[in-house]
């Protein structure tokens, strides 16, 4: 009898440990940071250079001064004039607020009502004793014309001398009403222009709240002034908007400012890229996190730096639909790519800072889950 031994089938188990190390290799260049920054100015058609402050290579700091456009002399001048109207403009507020502004026009007016009441007094005393002269040779004559009426009578004087008498009579009361109409006429005329006077200088003694608001006013509108020329003289101040290094200078003291290249290239190199070109097929087996490593295509630098895939693009194209043309020297317009992000290891990146746009090569390294049988 023939013995049979059982054995059981063959099962399927998944291996889920690492599987061998896969490679993708693509192109690429090197990239700073946010890429490069080509500092210039609105009206770069109508602007010249009249200052670069920096060289090839300078690092630079957030808000630094990198070039100085022709005209800041007068917008610095326009600056310093509309300063000096803001702090004459204060001075003229701070008057009306205080009354100072009036203290000279009180001081006068004062003098003008004590010359008015002085001028009343003189006057008045004059006009009094011309009055009271008037009315001494109005008595005088009255009483003479007596007399020479009781002598008439008696014959003792002609009617002649009577007339005389009477005719002086007259010429007295005539004189005697004119002066003190005179009198009348002075202390009305001087008693007006002193009320007139008093009121004025009361007016003089108020701060008018109109006078205060009028000032505060011209006060704004001299600062709104300042902040237009301060806008004016940044204007003619090319400033770099983040840290970083020169990388070119594209326009010259004296030149109109570049208007495709800028004044100045600026990146940020402390932090530097690979931008690789992974070909469509394999852009499944890249993931963020996985490590790289770059190589210069032809030995722009020497060995290899390390980095960590940051960035896996979200686009697939031609290379020139990638905004790889231009100074990118890897561009290949029968190629379906996507741009992958390789941040560059920090202890690598003094090796390859000043090399923006070098081409190189990447590897990155890939794994994958595999079914065993």
């Amino acid at each position: 009898m023939g013995l049979w031994v059982l054995r059981p089938e063959p099962e399927t188990v998944t291996d889920v440990s690492p599987a061998p190390t896969n490679q993708v290799v693509a192109l690429g260049r090197l990239e700073p940071a946010g890429g490069v920054i080509k500092l210039s100015v609105p009206n770069a058609a109508d602007s010249r250079v009249n200052q670069i402050l920096v060289r090839e290579g300078d690092q630079v700091i957030a808000g630094q001064v990198i070039a100085v456009l022709q005209g800041i002399e007068r917008r610095n001048a326009d600056l310093r004039s509309a300063q000096a109207e803001v702090r004459l403009r204060a001075a003229e507020l701070a008057k009306a607020q205080q009354g100072e502004a009036k203290r000279a026009q009180v001081a006068a007016q004062q003098a003008a009502i004590a010359q008015l009441n002085a001028q009343l007094q003189t006057e008045t005393r004059q006009r009094q004793a011309a009055v009271a002269s008037a009315e001494a040779a109005l008595q005088e004559a009255q009483l003479s014309y007596e007399r020479y009426q009781m002598l008439a009578t008696a014959g003792a004087i002609s009617r002649a001398d009577l007339d005389q008498a009477q005719l002086a009579l007259s010429t007295a009361e005539a004189t005697r009403v004119e002066r003190e109409a005179g009198l009348a006429q002075t202390i009305q005329t001087l008693q007006a222009q002193l009320t007139r006077a008093q009121a004025q200088l009361a007016e003089l003694n108020e701060v008018l709240p109109v006078d205060v608001t009028i000032a505060q006013e011209s006060l704004n509108q001299a600062r709104i002034e300042v902040e237009q020329r301060l806008a004016d003289l940044e204007d003619a101040q090319v400033r770099a908007p983040v840290a970083g290094q020169i990388l070119r200078i594209n326009t010259r003291i004296g030149e109109q400012v570049n208007t495709t290249q800028g004044i100045v290239e600026l990146a940020r190199t402390d932090e530097m890229y690979a931008v690789a070109e992974v070909p469509e097929i394999d852009i499944p087996r890249v993931a963020v996190g996985q490590q790289a490593t770059v190589v210069s295509e032809y030995d722009t630098f020497s060995g290899a730096v390390k980095g960590v895939v940051d960035h896996v693009g979200l686009r697939v194209g031609n290379s020139s639909d990638q905004d790889l043309s231009g100074n990118d020297p890897t561009t290949d317009q029968n190629s379906r790519v996507v741009l992958v992000n390789i941040k560059i290891d920090p202890a690598d990146v003094l090796k390859v800072a000043a090399l923006t746009d070098v081409q190189v090569r990447v590897t990155l390294t890939t794994t994958q889950t595999t079914t065993v049988n």
